[in-house]
């Protein structure tokens, strides 16, 4: 199933990498042209990185109902600036369609030295100029938004003075945002200026600098072939790729044992025995438990604007009287340890950004005592078994795809578990396409979401609670779906985005631990699995434990690096 699900670098690598005239790294650098070479030839490599959807010809890498987003086909035709080992926290940027980038002293500025030879899939030449054309739609265009990593901050101008230059201008200083603004993808100009709502444009044939084009298209099978025309063209030795329709985990994982989808993020219950045991060529990231990275914070998303989910003390006693023990070992079978930290920190990973009142702060099992004190303070009363004020229940349901076996049964568990503490609570599964048309329309009470990914917990708390990403009922939000909006948060957000100083990033860090916690727009449930299931049986060259050149999990744009690092066997 598509997770947002990629580790996160530590707060100090974001500075390491964004501060001065800060040139991208060579260690790990694409190679320039092909050489003349031709690509070896592989075998067809099925991936599977989500399911349940129906096929519909789309691939706006733009807009987050679109096919190619769903299922992270967008960085085979669609490329980003730079390129990000999420795996190695220390590791510079990776030079990608940019060579490299320089800040202004203000942060205001960020100019990128824009690749040379670079050339669409159609053959036209990308320049500095398709760059700079892509932030201004961005602007321009509000509903438009990456979802690979996320929203990039928007810009007030964006130009190319020279072929090789692309200068972005910010309103106020981005220095920690470089991870989001150097992830977009470049979109062709010469083809983009004709379209007349970028917003609707289903992009049923795009055109991008990345290895693959998309040469044919069923209801039940996409398959991508190499672009003849691509700028590494020597490294791509996977011939073909192809992402097969699923209806659920539970129909693609036998097909994934059996060694017939080479590359997933699949949920597959008892790893072990269902897909490590089935073929020496099987694997995960780990051959022993946990067998996958914990690296984002999933999270029970809470519509703010619906009674009685609008009252924090609500939210409070339905977090605490979550078992997330349960989760972890039914919902996520045992791969996603619960969450540890009301205020939202991916632990034991974000220690050291803890702030040390949320440590340890969430008990794993149902807290009844905590329930009873916050809502009795409240003004609630148990009525016939029921927590009631005037007249109401707490009464909402849980939406979450069906298909997401995980999350419906964790959606199941949540229902239970608070029902028996005097809660009206439901699950309502839905089909993956109705789930991301409604959510970020704010059609929902609450929602179990992975965690945004990110150099440090600013972006995910971000995508949580920055009020200027999300839009009122009915319109289509870019973050902050649950629609909640608090001063101090905004402050604290433009606190750290604004400044280069680590000790007051960290005051800002702290602070929106206390609006996570104390006000709980959004519940952290448990520590996300990086999805990760591989077969040596075609092709090696995979990231692993011992070799993590780039996060492992078939997400945009880390699948486009592995698969340019893939070798045939024999």
């Amino acid at each position: 199933m598509k997770r947002s699900s990629k580790k996160f670098l530590a707060l100090g690598a974001i500075l390491a990498v964004s501060i001065g005239l800060a040139a991208c790294g060579t260690s790990g650098s694409p190679s320039s042209g092909n050489g003349g070479a031709a690509p070896q030839q592989g075998k067809p490599l099925v991936v599977v990185d989500n399911t349940g959807a129906t096929f519909v010809q789309s691939f706006n890498p733009y807009v987050s109902t679109t096919l190619g987003v769903m299922y992270n086909m967008q960085s085979l035709t669609y490329e980003p600036l730079l390129m990000f080992n999420t795996m190695n926290p220390q590791a510079a940027p990776i030079p990608w369609l940019a060579t490299g980038y320089a800040w202004s002293s203000d942060g205001r500025t960020l100019t990128f030295t824009i690749r040379q030879g670079v050339k669409f899939s159609d053959g036209t030449p990308m320049t500095a100029s398709d760059v700079a054309y892509t932030f201004n739609l961005l602007k321009s265009s509000p509903l438009l938004a990456s979802q690979a990593p996320g929203p990039s901050p928007v810009v007030a101008s964006a130009t190319a003075p020279d072929a090789t230059s692309a200068v972005l201008t910010f309103s106020k200083p981005q220095y920690a945002n470089l991870f989001l603004i150097a992830s977009t993808y470049v979109l062709p100009e010469h083809v983009w200026k004709t379209v007349q709502d970028p917003a609707k444009y289903a992009d049923p044939n795009p055109v991008g600098t990345g290895p693959y084009v998309m040469s044919s298209f069923t209801s039940q099978k996409v398959t991508f072939t190499q672009n003849k025309h691509y700028w590494q063209l020597s490294q791509v030795k996977v011939p073909e790729v192809i992402f097969p329709a699923y209806t659920s985990n539970n129909t693609a994982n036998p097909a994934l044992a059996r060694g017939e989808i080479g590359y997933a993020g699949n949920n597959v219950t008892d790893v072990k025995a269902n897909f490590l045991d089935v073929s020496p060529d099987n694997h995960t990231w780990t051959s022993a438990p946990p067998y996958f990275a914990s690296n984002n914070v999933v999270a029970l998303w809470l519509n703010v604007t619906r009674p009685p989910l609008n009252d924090a003390k609500v939210r409070q006693a339905i977090s605490a009287g979550i078992n997330r023990q349960q989760l972890s070992a039914q919902g996520e079978s045992g791969y996603a340890p619960p969450a540890a930290s009301s205020g939202g920190l991916l632990l034991p990973t974000d220690n050291a950004l803890l702030n040390p009142r949320y440590a340890n702060d969430l008990k794993v099992t149902s807290d009844s005592a905590k329930v009873t004190s916050l809502l009795t303070s409240d003004g609630y009363k148990m009525v016939n078994g029921k927590w009631m004020k005037n007249g109401q229940p707490i009464k909402f349901a849980i939406q979450d795809p069906s298909s997401y076996t995980d999350y419906a049964t964790s959606a199941t568990l949540i229902a239970s578990q608070l029902n028996a503490l005097g809660f009206e609570v439901s699950f309502n599964g839905v089909a993956d396409t109705a789930w991301y048309s409604n959510y970020p329309v704010g059609n929902f009470d609450a929602i179990i979401h992975w965690g945004q990914q990110g150099p440090s917990p600013y972006f995910w708390i971000q995508n949580w609670v920055d009020s200027t990403l999300t839009a009122p009922i009915g319109k289509v939000a870019n973050g902050d779906y649950g629609r909640f909006s608090s001063p101090a948060a905004q402050a604290a957000l433009e606190k750290y985005a604004t400044t280069d100083i680590k000790a007051t990033q960290q005051e800002a860090l702290n602070t929106l631990q206390d609006i996570v916690s104390t006000q709980a727009p959004v519940i952290p449930l448990f520590y996300g699995a990086a999805w990760y299931e591989y077969s040596t049986k075609d092709y090696t060259g995979w990231p692993t434990a011992s070799n993590p050149y780039i996060n492992p999990v078939p997400n945009s744009p880390y699948m486009l690096y592995t698969l340019l690092h893939l070798t045939p066997v024999g």
